[in-house]
C-alpha cells in the first residue's frame, strides 16, 4: 500500500465505500479509516467528514483487530465481505478466527448467513451446512425489479395484508392471474 496522507486516505475511503464495486481490499480501507481517525481525533468527526455512519466506520476499523493470517486472507480477497470480516472479528481467540476464516474462504456459496444459521441451530459442520444450502438453492430463479409509486406500493402492502400473504406473493399471484388471462394488458403509464 502507498504511504498514506489525508488525500490518499480520503480517496481510498470514497472510492471504496461510495460505489458498489470496491477496488481496494478491506485491510487497505480499514488502514485508511484508521489513519483518518487518528488525524481527525474522533469517530464522530470522521463520520461527518466522510458521510458514513459511525457504525460502518467501526466495522471497517475492526478489520485491523483480526489475526494477521486472517488479514492476509482479506488482502488477497479470499474473503471480501465486510460483514463476514466483522463477524469473524467478534471471535476473541485468534486461532479460532483463523479456522473460521479458512472455512469461509473455502466456501463456494455466498450465503454465509444461511450457513451460519444452520451451524448454530443444528450443530451441523460448516461443510455439511454449506452442502445443504447449495442443495436447497432454487433453480431457474428469475428476479424482476419493478418501480412503483408510493401510492401503488401502499396499495400492494394493504392488499397483501388483507389476503395474509407477503407483498412478493401478492405480486406474483397478480402476474400469474394476468398471464392466464387472454386479455391484452392495460397500461396505466405513458
Amino acid at each position: 500500500m502507498k504511504r498514506l496522507d489525508e488525500n490518499t486516505a480520503l480517496a481510498i475511503v470514497f472510492g471504496n465505500t461510495k460505489r458498489k464495486k470496491r477496488t481496494a481490499d478491506l485491510v487497505t480501507i480499514a488502514q485508511a479509516f484508521e489513519y483518518l481517525m487518528n488525524l481527525y481525533g474522533s469517530q464522530k468527526v470522521l463520520s461527518q467528514k466522510v458521510g458514513l455512519s459511525a457504525e460502518m466506520i467501526r466495522q471497517f476499523r475492526k478489520v485491523l483487530t483480526l489475526a494477521p493470517e486472517v488479514q492476509e486472507m482479506l488482502k488477497l480477497r479470499r474473503i471480501d465481505s465486510l460483514d463476514v470480516a466483522y463477524r469473524i472479528s467478534k471471535i476473541s481467540d485468534s486461532q479460532i478466527q483463523i479456522k473460521a476464516a479458512q472455512q469461509v474462504a473455502d466456501l463456494q456459496s455466498k450465503d454465509v448467513r444461511d450457513i451460519e444459521r444452520l451451524v448454530s441451530t443444528t450443530g451441523m459442520s460448516v461443510r455439511d451446512s454449506k452442502q445443504a444450502v447449495l442443495e436447497s438453492k432454487i433453480r431457474d430463479l428469475h428476479i424482476f425489479v419493478v418501480d412503483f409509486t408510493d401510492e401503488e406500493h401502499r396499495a400492494i402492502l394493504e392488499r397483501a395484508r388483507k389476503y395474509k400473504i407477503t407483498p412478493a406473493e401478492f405480486i406474483k399471484q397478480v402476474v400469474l392471474d394476468w398471464l392466464r388471462s387472454p386479455e391484452k394488458p392495460k397500461s396505466t403509464r405513458k
